[in-house]
């Protein structure tokens, strides 16, 4: 029977949608696979498996992440919690402060932020400024005064748009040395700029180009603001169509509104990444890329999750990533409300467009950047209880929920573990893998000493290639019954992986010590197949806390 040999160079489309199985036309087809479970797209091509989440602190209940940058090298996580505000600097806590918001608002809550302040409005509370003081453990929230309030007639005179009765702004948003407020509970489709350089101030005097600005949507429907974002234009967003400010500067006399297009967006914050700002459509089914078009003049929104719609459930929170000096990748993360999150790498100028899913022993709530560094909001059930945690991506970790520490002098009791008590737990000392352990009273005790020990949450990784297509002298063989001969491995600095449940051998003897921590291997592996599927599907597992990277692969395929 004829042979032929399939090499997947690239993984750069990510997971695609079930419905693409046939697609075999696609160009995409071939850079993609069935699933990708706790990996991570590389711009390089690869996937690796995602990083751990390392154990910060332990939150108050229900949290909502924020960032705030005090300056370039002074950078905080928000927390936002029933009646409650706790104030983080590289995950240790700083402060509390008190406030009206509960759990249930947390998800209707909008921010923006200029130098020492952050701006929090909400439609049911007058808007308010979060202002760190002289220390890191030193913040004040009050409520702001604002001036010059404009005025409507709600049909019985004229009288504030914003009050304890007519409700406060939806959104707010800095953008040409004004403070725009986007909506508010009796006014949803109305936009404000304050007077210039006087953020409180919203005279609207005379109409001089200085002056306060006072818009309401034309539109054919309600379409309610969901969100205001400074770009390269004042874009908004609303629940009917995708509008955007064109005039530049916005001045009384020229601040039109234009419509874009009519897809709506849900209540989640747009984020910025790669050109574009990403939001969730009204549907909540779908991510968009609201990106300006030279060619037509005009803003588009094209989905981004069109190729792998399976991964998207009615999103809660996102915020993205911006490559790095170490990683060139931009990630944007989407989180679930089923707990599990959607990661998607994207490059546009080198046609990079990956999802990939990521899921934990528990449910990921939150998630705030905070310049580099991505924070979780994790709902965990600990020895039969749940408990709020706040973690943070470590690439240098292999688990969640963990603690990784350095022990010296070299000790076989490790400590600090409390947040994992009663927990099964899995160890790595030195790099090698040691048997599993449970805390108790916040410690484990290890079968030797050990100097680099990490503890936590095991999580597995699967990818599983799409159906196996090629073309022979007699056409494409998709649908045919084959013979998988042999998958060739494409590897970096990997150990622990499994092939269709094959372990692959990363130590060989005679070049290796056995006594020493085995080292991760980087080059071409192979394992020879057996048995008949009209599929071909590789599925490629690691269910210890290894590295692992995928960079390719080389099917030898009998049809």
């Amino acid at each position: 029977m004829p042979r032929i040999r399939n090499f997947q160079t690239s993984f750069n489309s990510g997971v695609l949608d079930p419905r693409l199985a046939a697609r075999t036309d696609f160009k995409r087809y071939y850079q993609g696979v069935a699933e990708g479970t706790n990996v991570l797209s590389i711009p390089q091509g690869g996937l690796k498996r995602r990083p751990g989440m390392a154990y910060q602190a332990t939150l108050a209940g229900h949290s909502r992440l924020f960032m705030f940058a005090f300056n370039v090298e002074q950078t905080y996580l928000i927390a936002f919690s029933n009646n409650n505000i706790a104030v983080y600097k590289d995950g240790v806590h700083q402060a509390n402060v008190t406030t009206t918001y509960t759990s249930a608002q947390l998800w209707a809550l909008n921010i923006t932020q200029s130098a020492d302040t952050m701006i929090i409005v909400h439609e049911d509370h007058q808007t308010a400024k979060l202002v760190r003081g002289a220390s890191h453990t030193s913040w004040t929230l009050s409520a702001i005064t604002l001036t010059n309030i404009p005025q409507f007639d709600y049909g019985s005179g004229a009288e504030d748009v914003w009050s304890a009765t007519r409700g406060w702004p939806k959104t707010a948003a800095f953008f040409g040395q004004r403070l725009w407020f986007g909506g508010s509970k009796q006014r949803p489709q109305t936009i404000w700029g304050s007077v210039v350089a006087s953020y409180f101030d919203y005279d609207v005097g005379t109409g001089l180009d200085d002056e306060a600005i006072d818009v309401t949507l034309d539109t054919d429907q309600v379409n309610g603001i969901t969100a205001i974002v400074p770009s390269r234009h004042l874009q908004i967003f609303t629940t009917g169509g995708e509008f955007y400010m064109p005039d530049s500067p916005i001045t009384p006399g020229a601040s039109a509104v234009k419509r874009q297009t009519q897809y709506g967006s849900s209540s989640v914050r747009p984020v910025g990444i790669d050109g574009a700002t990403i939001f969730v459509d009204r549907s909540g089914k779908s991510m968009r890329e609201f990106l300006f078009s030279w060619e037509e003049d005009a803003y588009t929104s094209n989905s981004a999750t069109l190729l792998a719609s399976q991964l998207i459930s009615s999103p809660v929170d996102i915020d993205s990533r911006k490559g790095t000096p170490t990683d060139d990748a931009n990630y944007v993360y989407l989180v679930n409300d089923d707990g599990t999150m959607a990661v998607f790498n994207t490059l546009r100028s080198q046609e990079i467009a990956a999802w990939t899913k990521w899921e934990t022993d528990g449910d990921i709530e939150s998630i705030a950047v905070v310049v580099d560094v991505v924070y979780f909001a994790v709902k965990r059930n600990i020895n039969g209880s749940d408990v709020y945690y706040l973690e943070k991506a470590d690439p240098d970790s292999y688990t969640d929920g963990n603690i990784l520490q350095t022990l010296s002098p070299a000790s076989a009791t490790v400590s600090g573990l409390a947040h994992l008590n009663g927990e099964a737990c899995r160890v790595r000392a030195d790099s090698a893998i040691m048997a599993d352990a449970t805390p108790s009273s916040g410690s484990i005790t290890l079968n030797r000493t050990a100097t680099e020990v990490e503890v936590g949450l095991d999580f597995d990784i699967k990818i599983k290639t799409m159906p196996l297509n090629a073309d022979f002298n007699d056409g494409p063989i998709l649908t045919r019954y084959k013979r998988m001969v042999r998958v060739i491995v494409d590897t970096y600095a990997t150990l622990g992986v499994y092939v269709n449940g094959t372990l692959l051998p990363d130590r060989t003897l005679g070049t290796s010590v056995l006594d020493d921590t085995p080292i991760g291997f980087t080059g071409i592996k192979e394992i020879y197949m057996t048995g008949w599927d009209r599929l071909a599907q590789v599925t490629i597992t690691q269910t210890d806390p290894q590295p692992f990277t995928l960079l390719g692969l080389d099917v030898e395929v009998e049809a």
